[in-house]
């Protein structure tokens, strides 16, 4: 194989013209791993050979299942993710050797539609700010590749598997996808079901996908959408399956000061506004709700509060956390309800204010980060592009736009539609991929 054929739409062409074996796909995917894993770092858990090749020969056995369309295709899961009798550690030293007895929701979806785990991909702790994996950024290895979701981004933009699942709170997935040149979309609060992962903000923690393209990423999420009756958060959840089509959409460019990345970053962004114009889509502006920095104060109240309540063995097991995560559950076990209940009643109000702004245009578009990876592996980078979006549960698409010409690392934009309305995020990102090759690019992994 080779870097153009790693997407899932292709693997699945070949495999459905016998033009590939399960086996031979799974054979490549575990020699990449071999080479560049200790290069990159990005999988806490890799299953073992000979269970993935039994796997594969099992799924040749008996031939590609009629609308099973990711069959036999290798992926990443986030080590915060329960997979059952393998290790599920969320990058804390409070869970080393924990195995969960079951899947989570996801992993079951996945497992139904033929996918094939190949491993839990690296997290920060407890997919908090804090304790940073050693996972290094493919585009360059002295740079963090984001997180918290660090290897799910880096699996993909390393080519060490074909999609990835993370979560995102703040902005897990839309910032390390951005960082590492990846495709990847935070649906709408609720769309995914979360059962069986790891919480750390039940109220907004969001299931995010991972992959090099915009239609990659509509193979995935078709297979994931909908609602589940272990998880109360998706019974508003609307199985809306994602295709490729074209529409005509008005997009905004938000003007707030807030958004205004490195000069770098601006200038690439600029020019897929322009590329995005000529795709024919109308480019106008816009400016966030009125709420909208005060809402970012309640997000952090809100997730503070959360982690604590979830972290209720914290008084016996300080010593086991990280400075920074400690810092978190502090300040957490500090609010009072009225503290937390003021904070979610505010974020309700932040998030009407922007279901109507995104009436009245159809997405908004800012750079999905303020400036390209930073160096260095202590830090995972600012989410504050990304937490306002997360904070008002609506669906976000990241997809690469170019590169830093002093350092060679991506750069990213993310497109916001309101609830519900993916299908928007598709049309446009398809559109952009059409007349972009940035996505196609894939690192020089020395």
């Amino acid at each position: 194989m080779i870097a153009e054929e790693l997407t899932i739409a292709k693997v699945v062409a070949k495999l459905q013209k016998k033009e590939l074996s399960v086996r031979e796909l799974t054979e490549f995917f575990i020699q990449r791993q071999a080479k560049l894993e200790p290069k990159i770092k990005a999988w806490a858990y890799v299953q073992p050979v000979a269970t993935l090749l039994a796997r594969a020969a099992e799924i040749d056995q008996k031939g590609l299942v009629k609308g099973a369309t990711l069959t036999g295709i290798p992926y990443g899961v986030k080590d915060i993710i329960y997979t059952k009798g393998i290790p599920t550690e969320a990058g804390s030293k409070t869970l080393n050797g924990f195995i969960p007895t079951r899947d989570a929701t996801v992993i079951e979806q996945l497992t139904t539609a033929g996918a094939l785990l190949f491993g839990k991909t690296t997290t920060a702790e407890f997919a908090s700010g804090g304790g940073a994996p050693a996972t290094c950024n493919p585009w360059n290895n002295e740079h963090t590749p984001g997180g918290s979701s660090s290897g799910s981004a880096a699996a993909v933009s390393s080519g060490m598997a074909l999609f990835a699942i993370g979560t995102q709170t703040s902005g897990s997935v839309i910032r390390p996808a951005a960082y590492t040149g990846v495709t990847a979309l935070k649906p709408t609060y609720g769309q995914l079901s979360k059962s069986g992962i790891i919480p750390a903000s039940w109220s907004i923690d969001t299931v995010g996908i991972f992959t090099r393209t915009v239609e990659d990423v509509t193979l995935v999420y078709n297979q994931l959408v909908g609602q589940d009756s272990r998880d109360d958060t998706t019974i508003s959840a609307r199985k809306q399956k994602l295709s490729l089509g074209e529409n005509s959409y008005h997009l905004a460019v938000v003007t707030d000061d807030y958004f205004q990345g490195s000069p770098e970053v601006m200038q690439a962004f600029e020019a897929a506004i322009r590329l995005l114009a000529k795709c024919g889509f109308t480019i106008g502006t816009a400016q966030m709700p009125k709420l909208f920095a005060a809402a970012n104060e309640a997000h952090g109240i809100v997730v503070d509060s959360e982690t604590a309540a979830y972290h209720r063995d914290y008084p016996q097991q300080k010593e086991l956390y990280s400075p920074e995560l400690r810092a978190d559950i502090e300040a957490g076990l500090a609010y009072t309800a009225t503290d937390y209940l003021q904070a979610q009643a505010l974020r309700w109000d932040y998030q009407q204010q922007l279901f109507e702004l995104l009436q009245a245009v159809d997405v908004l578009v800012t750079p999905a980060t303020p400036t390209t990876a930073p160096q260095g592996l202590k830090t995972t980078g600012s989410p504050r592009f990304n937490k306002p979006f997360s904070n008002g549960g609506v669906p976000v698409l990241t997809m690469p736009i170019g590169f830093s010409q002093k350092t060679g690392l991506p750069i990213g934009i993310q497109l916001i539609a309101n609830r519900f309305s993916e299908q928007k995020l598709i049309d446009i990102g398809r559109a952009f991929q059409q007349v972009s090759d940035v996505h196609r690019q894939l690192p020089i992994i020395r």
